[in-house]
C-alpha cells in the first residue's frame, strides 16, 4: 500500500523554475512588452563617456526631448545584470553597451541591430605617483572582459588582474592594494592621479537599437542630434567644457592637462543601419 507522504517539495520547485524560463524565454523572443508610437523611445546609457555625449546631444535638441518622444535611464554599469535585462525584456529601444555586454545579448541578436561605435580607447589606466615602474598588481572593472583581455595583452600573463566594482578601484588604489586601475576615461577625470591611456584604436562602447523602430523619426532625430554632438566635441574646447561640466568645474587648464594624456575618439552613428556581426 503506498504511504501518504509530504508533497515532494524539490520536484513543484523544478517544475515552477522550468515553466518561469520558458515564459522568460518567450517574452524575450517576443520583445515584450510591446511598444507604440505613443510610447517614448527609451534610450539607455551608462556612467561613462559615451553616456556624457549622449546627455550632451539630448541637452542640444531644438525642442525638448519629451516634446519629441525621447526618454532616458541611466543603467550606471552597462555590463551590469540591470542593463542586460532590461534590453531582454524590451524595456528599451536604444541601449549604448560595452563589448562584453554586446556578446552577453545573444538572445536578443535577432531584435537589435548595431547604430555604431561611439567611443574608441575609452579605458584608460591610472596610478598614483608612487607607483612602481613595474605593475605587479592592476584592478579593473568587474564583468569587463575586454578590460582583462587588453592588461594580459599589454603586461602579460604574470601581472595580477583583480576585478572589482568601479566604485571600489579608487579606494583600492589610494590605499596601495593594487598598483594600478584601469577605468573609462569619465571616471578618471574624477581622480587626480597620472593617467595614461593602455590601447590604440579599441572600441570601447558601441548603440543598438530595437530593429522594428529603425525608421521611426525619433531615433532619426537621435541620430542627427548625437552625430552633431560628436561634429562637435571634435574641436578640444568643446570636450573640455563637456567634461568641465560634468566634474562640476570651471578649471579648464587642468581639465585640458588630464584630456592630453588619453587618447579617446569619438565616433558617429551610422544614417543606414546595419545588423550586430
Amino acid at each position: 500500500m503506498k504511504k501518504n507522504g509530504k508533497p515532494n517539495i524539490g520536484a513543484a520547485l523544478l517544475l515552477t523554475v522550468i515553466v518561469i524560463a520558458a515564459a522568460l524565454a518567450w517574452f524575450i523572443r517576443a520583445g515584450a512588452p510591446s511598444r507604440t508610437q505613443e510610447d517614448p523611445l527609451v534610450i539607455a546609457y551608462g556612467d561613462d563617456i559615451a553616456g556624457l555625449v549622449v546627455q550632451k546631444a539630448l541637452a542640444d535638441l531644438p525642442a525638448e526631448r519629451a516634446d519629441i518622444g525621447l526618454d532616458t535611464v541611466n543603467m550606471g554599469d552597462c555590463c551590469g545584470s540591470n542593463a542586460q535585462f532590461a534590453l531582454s525584456t524590451g524595456e528599451v529601444d536604444v541601449a549604448i553597451l560595452c563589448p562584453d555586454a554586446m556578446n552577453d545579448l545573444k538572445e536578443v541578436e535577432d531584435l537589435y541591430i548595431e547604430l555604431g561605435q561611439l567611443v574608441y580607447d575609452g579605458n584608460v589606466l591610472v596610478t598614483r605617483p608612487d607607483s612602481p615602474e613595474d605593475l605587479k598588481v592592476i584592478g579593473y572593472m568587474n564583468g569587463r572582459d575586454e578590460q582583462r583581455v587588453l592588461l594580459e595583452e599589454t603586461y602579460g600573463q604574470g601581472v595580477d588582474l583583480q576585478p572589482m566594482f568601479a566604485s571600489a578601484l579608487p579606494y583600492a588604489l589610494e590605499n596601495k592594494a593594487v598598483d594600478a586601475i584601469m577605468l573609462d576615461v569619465s571616471l578618471a577625470a574624477k581622480l587626480n592621479y597620472p593617467t595614461r591611456p593602455i590601447s590604440d584604436g579599441v572600441v570601447t562602447t558601441i548603440m543598438i537599437v530595437r530593429e522594428a523602430l529603425v525608421s521611426d523619426p525619433r531615433l532619426q532625430a537621435l541620430i542627427e542630434a548625437y552625430n552633431a554632438a560628436v561634429a562637435e566635441l571634435q574641436e578640444e574646447e568643446a570636450v573640455i567644457q563637456m567634461l568641465c561640466d560634468y566634474l562640476e568645474t570651471e578649471d579648464t587648464k587642468e581639465v585640458s592637462a588630464f584630456w592630453k594624456t588619453v587618447t579617446v575618439r569619438f565616433g558617429s552613428l551610422q544614417t543606414e543601419t546595419k545588423r550586430k556581426p
